[in-house]
């Protein structure tokens, strides 16, 4: 990171202790933060050495416009004045987490990775 740049998962962190939010929203930043570390162990892990431009290429095509749809939405969230006008807000929110999780986890199948979100009540040890 350059200095003074705002760290990629800054609005999650955000999201995360926000009292605006609900348990929704913290799963879904668990699941997101989850897919992502688990991705990156793969790719540490891997037999092929560092990542292919190509592959950067595809990462940045499909994730970076999942990633400014949740932080649009979590703006919004942020400017809406009140509870009333939060809650549309609050459901937006929701989609753009869900399809974050959603695409980084069929971008990580694709690349090879096997990764799993842990489901609240999950009933596996």
């Amino acid at each position: 990171m350059l200095p003074g740049e705002e760290h990629p998962n800054a609005v999650l962190a955000d999201i995360l202790v926000s009292r605006k939010v609900g348990p929704i929203h913290a799963k879904l930043v668990g699941d997101l933060v989850s897919v992502t570390g688990q991705l990156d162990m793969a790719a540490s892990t891997s037999s092929r050495p560092g990542v292919s431009p190509d592959t950067v290429i595809e990462y940045d095509e499909k994730i970076t416009p999942l990633e400014e749809a949740y932080q649009a939405a979590w703006r919004a969230v942020e400017a809406a004045p009140d509870r009333e006008r939060r809650a549309p807000e609050l459901q937006r929110l929701t989609a753009a987490l869900t399809a974050a999780v959603e695409g980084m986890v069929d971008f990580a199948r694709e690349q090879g990775a096997m990764v799993r979100l842990y489901r609240f009540g999950d009933s596996e040890s």
